[in-house]
């Protein structure tokens, strides 16, 4: 039985978190210095290594991927994407950024139930060895910066809002933070994600997020807050194996940006896939870097294999590479028969 239409309430809804997201950039924009979400608050936050991001498919795509993350990274993207995971996904990544920068991120999500996910995901980052100085100059010995995100998520499928048309999500997250530079500051955080699914003739998803919402860090005397950011994200499938994805970006410590991202998909066969990706940053563009992205991908039955490479200008390239596992064989939401996130527990169906 078909429950009643409901896509107004959760356009309505929507509308109403993105217009509380912008409400509250005003309201913060309209503060005494320095004057956050706007080009006068960069450098004003801290624990940067928040915003790296995680993953090679969703680095390629630019970064527009909060209405498109639909295995275990979500747990870093937005939590209520875990819902499209089968079974059980897992995803590993290591990242070799600039420099001797590289960091490493793990992520494991489970089905509960056919309509709630649970995941946890871990961030390290190993900043390399830097000498330490005194105010002669003088050198003293050596230290390592390290930073390590500790994320445990939830997520579940809004079955009132939800028909034979539309299916909607939420997922929320809470953040353990630890940073060590020569000494150590932790604090708290939480991110919280909706996402919507409409099963059109164009399909297309919808999301708004808030991420990294909590205290500071405080390393000596002098707290400074994490780097909260908002998001409105749209991904669509005008075609059933090219998808298109935007986010746009209100992060505390800059300017509101856009992100774009694209994917072009062949499948062999129902359990093969290979795709290539392509990014645009327009918040690195407006700093004097690139700002494109670019990526390959591979699924064969279990496992998918993803490369990213993001030149930076004058800074350098780097490069991610991850791996991610899903089981039983992840179908994309919109090939599904059932036309549907509500997956069972035995398996999952796909055309």
């Amino acid at each position: 039985m078909n429950r009643p239409d409901t896509s107004k309430p959760v356009l309505r809804t929507l509308a109403a978190a993105g217009c509380l997201a912008l409400c509250l950039c005003s309201a913060a924009g309209a503060a005494e210095e320095p004057r956050y979400f706007s080009s006068k608050a960069v450098g004003t936050t801290t624990a940067d290594f928040l915003n790296l991001p995680v993953g090679a498919r969703a680095a390629a795509m630019g970064g527009a991927y909060s209405a498109v993350a639909e295995e275990a990274s979500a747990v870093y993207w937005n939590p209520a994407g875990l819902v499209q995971i089968p079974k059980l996904s897992a995803v590993f990544m290591r990242a070799q950024y600039l420099e001797e920068i590289s960091y490493q991120y793990a992520a494991y999500a489970h089905r509960l139930s056919y309509d709630s996910v649970l995941a946890g995901s871990v961030l390290l980052t190993d900043i390399g060895s830097i000498d330490q100085t005194d105010i002669s100059g003088n050198k003293l010995g050596t230290f390592t910066p390290r930073d390590q995100v500790f994320t445990l998520s939830y997520s579940k499928a809004i079955l009132e809002f939800s028909d034979k048309d539309i299916d909607v999500s939420i997922g929320v997250s809470a953040k353990y933070i630890k940073s060590t530079i020569v000494g150590s500051a932790k604090s708290y955080a939480g991110d919280i994600g909706i996402m919507t699914y409409n099963f059109g003739d164009i399909p297309y998803r919808l999301a708004v997020t808030a991420t990294n919402i909590g205290g500071g860090l405080r390393y000596d005397t002098e707290s400074n807050p994490l780097p909260l950011t908002f998001k409105l994200g749209a991904a669509a499938n005008p075609f059933r194996n090219m998808l298109f994805s935007t986010d746009v970006v209100f992060p505390k410590q800059n300017k509101p940006n856009v992100l774009l991202g694209t994917e072009l998909a062949t499948a062999p066969n129902e359990l093969t896939r290979f795709c290539v990706r392509a990014g645009l940053n327009t918040q690195q563009m407006n700093d004097g870097l690139t700002g494109l992205s670019f990526g390959l991908g591979a699924t064969l039955h279990f496992f998918s294999l993803d490369y990213a490479f993001v030149p930076m200008g004058e800074l350098g390239s780097t490069h991610r590479i991850s791996l991610t596992f899903d089981f039983p064989f992840r179908s994309p939401v919109f090939q599904r028969r059932d036309r549907t996130i509500f997956t069972k527990m035995k398996g999952i169906s796909f055309k």
